[in-house]
């Protein structure tokens, strides 16, 4: 019929809502088809996303960007509530103190602060800036609360930046083995996803129990070397290494993005 819509002109209000609701159980079926795969079988969603297999499960991308959301908002929660909690029952917060390795810089409830950025040969800007630190680290007073929360601000920023290093540590490890860098992106996705779960996890669990902590952190440390078997093919033994050259040069990596951070937190405060 003229004027008609192309297949769609048909289309009455039941079936409409029997579409709608069929698309959103399909989406919300893939989403735990992914995130069980995720959790129960190391490394299977990166094999399959290479193999072609990809259209049963969430993407990669999509699945971190949830998660993520997710894992950061009860960060955000968590840190206003312990805030809240110390502030009724008079608490002060801990000595704040941020080392480098090379700066350092601390503040306690005698406003004592020092920062070690910037000598008599540094340039002008540099000690405006170490100047300014003090400043908002005397300002404190001993209450980390606003620091803590400023921090917060930008781990979701540094988490996303790490990604892509991550990738290429696992590219260096992996470097003639046939995958290129996009293949090794996707699996660092995943693992960040993984490793969000697990964070999400134990703060539930700790609602009720502390005993299974230890469950949690061996999760995270096996869920490396399993991933990396599925994926790559490598022997346990290969596996093994590579995960240990990983957790040692990614942890070195991380702990200098939060050293930045909370360096670039102090400074804008």
């Amino acid at each position: 019929m003229c004027g008609q819509r192309e297949g769609r002109g048909d289309l009455r209000l039941g079936a409409a809502i029997v579409e709608i609701f069929d698309e959103g159980f399909t989406w919300d079926s893939r989403f735990w088809r992914t995130l069980s795969a995720l959790i129960l079988r190391p490394g299977l969603l990166t094999a399959d996303f290479i193999a072609g297999r990809r259209a049963r499960y969430v993407p990669p991308f999509r699945l971190y960007l949830i998660i993520s959301f997710l894992t950061f908002l009860t960060m955000s929660v968590g840190s206003q509530i312990d805030t809240f909690t110390a502030e009724v029952n008079g608490e002060s917060a801990p000595l704040i103190t941020i080392d480098t390795g090379e700066e350092t810089v601390s503040a306690d409830n005698g406003n004592t602060v020092q920062i070690g950025i910037a000598d008599e040969g540094s340039p002008q800007w540099l000690k405006d800036l170490e100047a300014r630190m003090e400043s908002n680290a005397s300002r404190l007073d001993g209450e980390s609360s606003s620091f803590i929360e400023e921090l917060l601000n930008y781990l979701p920023q540094l988490m996303f930046l790490m990604l892509p290093l991550f990738a290429l540590v696992i590219q260096l490890l992996y470097l003639f083995s046939g995958y290129h860098y996009l293949q090794h992106l996707v699996f660092g996705l995943n693992f960040h996803s993984f490793a969000y779960i697990m964070y999400l996890l134990g703060q539930a669990l700790a609602l009720f129990t502390q005993s299974l902590d230890g469950i949690i952190l061996l999760a995270l440390l096996l869920y490396l070397p399993l991933s990396l078997r599925r994926v790559y093919g490598s022997s346990l033994a290969g596996a093994l290494t590579k995960s240990v050259a990983i957790t040692l040069i990614y942890g070195f990596l991380l702990v200098m993005g939060f050293a930045f951070i909370s360096m670039v937190a102090l400074a804008l405060m």
